[in-house]
């Protein structure tokens, strides 16, 4: 027979994040009760590891004192039909990890994961009754608390809506979908004030493998925009796609290029220049990239 006691991980790490394992199971083995810790059920980093020592741990404890209770009771031979003694159940009061608001937070927050890290420890190495009634109170007491907290969490939201992160960062798909176009239109204006005042120098050797994939790419994607490229040899060899290079006479020195391909962006007015890609790069990075660079350093373009 197994018996499960369903317990809320996520509400109580919302408030205790540095908790590194939280129960989930409570199993029954040979009359014992097991607890079984999950650490992160998304994550599944230790998992097993946790899982599995706890587990371990717990039937050997339970296969221990299954063969002691058989071999001390073996004696009793045909007076197996005695009446079993009563067993006396001393139910201890669990100590809540109460929440003052009159004390330091920092405190009192600091004092309850205390509480709740030794309860769960002490079910971990003597899981009795007691034990882990004591360390499921203390958890209940903070989810209800965890409940509390979302719910004022929605009404601080209903009435500040700029403090709502998805209304700028939506998670939803239909919302996302309207975020990307927005995105995509924003993207594009970019594109277009930079290729008015922003060229590309194109660092290549036209031995290098990964510079005759990207040329094309570069080409096709400095066509669709409209952007000057002014790509630069480094061995003194062109690329098909860029039959009038020019030899490197200090270019790479000075833009301290030490991978190719490279590209720079270049603004003549401003003598300012940016990296904007090493080795091969895709169309949507390139332009992702100077879309960073022009909303993150607009000023210094």
């Amino acid at each position: 027979m197994v018996k499960h006691t369903g317990l809320d991980r996520r509400s109580a790490q919302s408030l205790f994040p540095g908790a590194g394992i939280l129960p989930s199971t409570l199993h029954t083995v040979h009359g014992r009760d097991v607890l079984e810790t999950r650490a992160g059920r998304n994550g599944g980093r230790g998992q097993h590891t946790i899982t599995l020592l706890v587990n371990l741990i717990a039937i050997v404890l339970a296969n221990t004192a299954f063969a002691d209770s058989y071999y001390s009771q073996h004696a009793v031979g045909w007076h197996w039909y005695d009446d079993p003694k009563e067993e006396v159940t001393i139910k201890k009061e669990s100590e809540k990890p109460q929440l003052s608001t009159k004390s330091d937070p920092n405190a009192v927050v600091a004092t309850a994961r205390k509480k709740i890290t030794t309860a769960l420890n002490k079910a971990i190495v003597d899981p009795t009754i007691e034990n882990l009634e004591a360390y499921i109170a203390m958890q209940e007491q903070l989810n209800n608390r965890a409940e509390k907290i979302a719910d004022l969490w929605q009404q601080v939201l209903l009435k500040d809506p700029q403090l709502n992160y998805s209304l700028t960062h939506p998670t939803n798909n239909v919302a996302l979908q309207v975020y990307h176009e927005e995105e995509s239109k924003e993207k594009e204006k970019a594109m277009s004030i930079f290729a008015s005042q922003t060229g590309l120098f194109f660092f290549y050797r036209s031995t290098c493998a990964y510079c005759q994939r990207f040329a094309p790419i570069l080409k096709s994607f400095a066509a669709h925009n409209g952007i000057t490229v002014i790509p630069i040899t480094l061995d003194g060899l062109s690329l098909p796609e860029f039959p009038h290079s020019k030899m490197d006479s200090g270019q790479a020195i000075q833009f301290h290029v030490t991978v190719t391909p490279s590209v720079f962006a270049v603004n003549p007015t401003t003598q300012k220049a940016f990296p904007v890609a090493y080795g091969l790069t895709s169309e949507t990075e390139l332009r992702d990239n100077i879309y960073h660079i022009m909303t993150k350093y607009e000023g210094d373009k």
